[in-house]
């Protein structure tokens, strides 16, 4: 949909709840003269209404666009409250003065800002409900902020045990002069270069994400030797799909962190499958003996994932994780958006 087509929708919304709104009264009006559908419009149209109408469309606006984030958000409390003061004095003398003439000053009078139509129920109304969207709007915008930075933290990382590692790796193929070695140098410039470029990007070109995961798992590979068993199948193909980057390869990080013993046998099963719909990530490894620290640091990589899935895939993927004795076998599953 173009821009100028969604702020017209928007526009047209607005417009609609402020008349159903303001038209909330006038039923329960007792000086109504007329009923049916003259008597409701020639109400709606009364000047000290249309008065009233004008004042709580610009309080709302004046308190959501100036007064909260000029002043609230950045905790100017007492000019805030001035603000607010301001408003309802504007209000209660607009409708003091625009009461019939003739009235002595007496309570009735002095109540009389409640008006026919609940001047001041609708006055309250209108306050606390920019005062709450305002305060919800804020709060949805910082839980995208948190969900941002720490997005990017997450993208533009690399496991220094990895990098420490694979660099192992290629030196020692570098010192037996292996046909491998500038591949294995390509590969991991693949894979710095991706997560550097790709850090400020929500979505990314499925086909992107996959070439990413399989130089990963081939860098892996380097330092795997005969007792370790590892098999990684790809079906599908990601042609056309896109994605949010960097939600499948902490799993599979996971599975060569911790279920890889260079002194016993291990056995890492990889496999992704591209439907239509949806991609399907499958992972599942032996447990290896974890340092003291690891086993925890696993658990904040793995709550920190699910948190990023719940937030950017909200009712559109599957999480199923089983964490036995011997073993650890993820499953997921993702809608394209």
């Amino acid at each position: 949909m173009a821009p100028s087509k969604k702020i017209s929708l928007l526009i047209a919304l607005h417009i609609l709840l402020w008349f159903v709104f303001l038209s909330l009264p006038t039923p329960f009006n007792p000086m109504r003269v007329e009923f049916g559908l003259r008597g409701f419009i020639d109400d709606l149209l009364e000047p000290p209404r249309i008065t009233n109408a004008l004042l709580l469309v610009a309080v709302f606006y004046f308190n959501f666009y100036v007064a909260m984030p000029k002043l609230y958000f950045k905790r100017k409390y007492m000019q805030f409250m001035l603000t607010v003061l301001l408003c309802f004095n504007l209000f209660f003398l607009l409708n003091y003065f625009m009461m019939p003439s003739g009235m002595d000053f007496d309570q009735p009078r002095a109540l009389s800002v409640l008006g026919n139509s609940f001047n001041l129920f609708m006055f309250i109304i209108v306050y606390t409900f920019s005062f709450a969207l305002c305060l919800y709007g804020q709060w949805e915008k910082m839980k995208e902020q948190m969900l941002a930075s720490e997005l990017a933290i997450l993208k533009a990382q690399i496991d220094p045990h990895f990098l420490f590692n694979t660099l192992n790796s290629i030196y020692s193929l570098a010192l037996t002069k292996s046909d491998a070695t500038p591949n294995a140098i390509i590969k991991l410039s693949a894979l710095m270069r991706y997560c550097i470029s790709e850090s400020n990007n929500d979505r990314v070109p499925l086909q992107q994400e996959i070439n990413y995961i399989t130089n990963y798992i081939d860098l892996q590979k380097l330092r795997l030797t005969s007792k370790i068993k590892m098999t990684c199948e790809i079906d599908g193909h990601g042609d056309g799909k896109y994605i949010t980057p960097f939600l499948l390869i902490p799993f599979i990080e996971n599975a060569f962190k911790h279920g890889v013993n260079s002194e016993g046998n291990s056995d890492i099963k990889i496999k992704i499958t591209i439907n239509k719909g949806d991609i399907v990530l499958e992972v599942a490894n032996n447990k290896v003996y974890l340092r003291q620290g690891q086993e925890k640091n696993t658990d904040i990589g793995i709550s920190s994932t699910r948190r990023r899935l719940n937030l950017l895939y909200p009712g559109k993927h599957v999480l199923d994780i089983n964490d036995g004795k011997n073993d650890f076998i993820v499953y997921l599953k993702i809608d394209f958006q």
